[in-house]
């Protein structure tokens, strides 16, 4: 008996807001990359992502599409047989490599959290912990890691540049949304979600982009600073709804 496929955890969000132009002649003038890749930002939480993100004096606009659907990445990425999918994809299409990097460990005294950075080079990971320093369980603060890192074709896919290894994996994602999602969901997808924590003092907070090709589908709407609250923004988010694969496991054709 084949085992079953995974499901695609799809967000139905008919209304997200953009901070600053939506003249793509002018994408990038504030910030020369971006984490949502190609993507036009978005999030349900505006105000915080001015903050965060130092936007300051920047227009508003809300963005309106009745069928609007996201890829929940960070939920694909947590299921073991669908983050297979789209791993087993970027690898075929070229966009990632497995490879040894290091692991440079280092412990937030704030949120009491482990955290780390990828590199390279043993030598780029020493030079970022103390000599003396250890990693999690008193194990060592560097140490070899096999993981996925970007390719030049990911960030020529994406338009942007070098990518950084961390994020591989997050931005393959988002080009398997945008190209090889409808090959398995029998439809086309608007856009990726990030539902990362709500957490501004952290620099924290859910966010989004939207296909550039998707946004004429798309109804811009100036927005007052003063009517925006994200409180009540992100309390009617909905839960990801789970739609099964149509399509074959096997690795989809590209769309470029």
């Amino acid at each position: 008996m084949n085992p079953p496929m995974p499901s695609v955890p799809v967000l139905s969000l008919p209304r997200v807001y953009h901070v600053g132009t939506l003249d793509p002649a002018l994408r990038g003038v504030l910030h020369r990359s971006s984490q949502e890749g190609p993507c036009l930002s978005v999030s349900l939480c505006p105000e915080s992502w001015v903050g965060i993100a130092r936007l300051g004096g920047s227009p508003l606009f809300a963005l309106e599409r009745d069928e609007a659907a996201f890829l929940d990445v960070l939920a694909a990425l947590r299921d073991p047989e669908l983050r297979d999918v789209i791993v087993r994809w970027a690898e075929s299409e070229g966009l990632i490599a497995l490879r040894e990097q290091y692991k440079a460990w280092r412990y937030d005294d704030e949120t009491e959290e482990w955290s780390h950075f990828l590199f390279d080079a043993r030598q780029q990971a020493e030079a970022e912990v103390d000599e003396f320093a250890d990693g999690p369980d008193g194990g060592p603060a560097v140490e070899p890691h096999m993981g996925h890192v970007a390719t030049e074709e990911l960030a020529r896919r994406l338009g942007c540049g070098p990518v950084d290894s961390l994020f591989a994996i997050d931005f393959a994602a988002i080009l398997w949304a945008r190209e090889a999602a409808p090959h398995y969901l029998g439809r086309t997808l608007d856009g990726v979600w990030f539902a990362e924590d709500y957490a501004p003092e952290r620099l924290s907070a859910p966010r989004g982009g939207i296909f550039p090709e998707i946004l004429s589908a798309w109804t811009a709407l100036p927005v007052v600073w003063a009517d925006v609250d994200d409180e009540e923004y992100l309390e009617a988010m909905p839960e990801a709804v789970l739609f099964p694969l149509a399509g074959s496991a096997t690795p989809a054709p590209s769309a470029i």
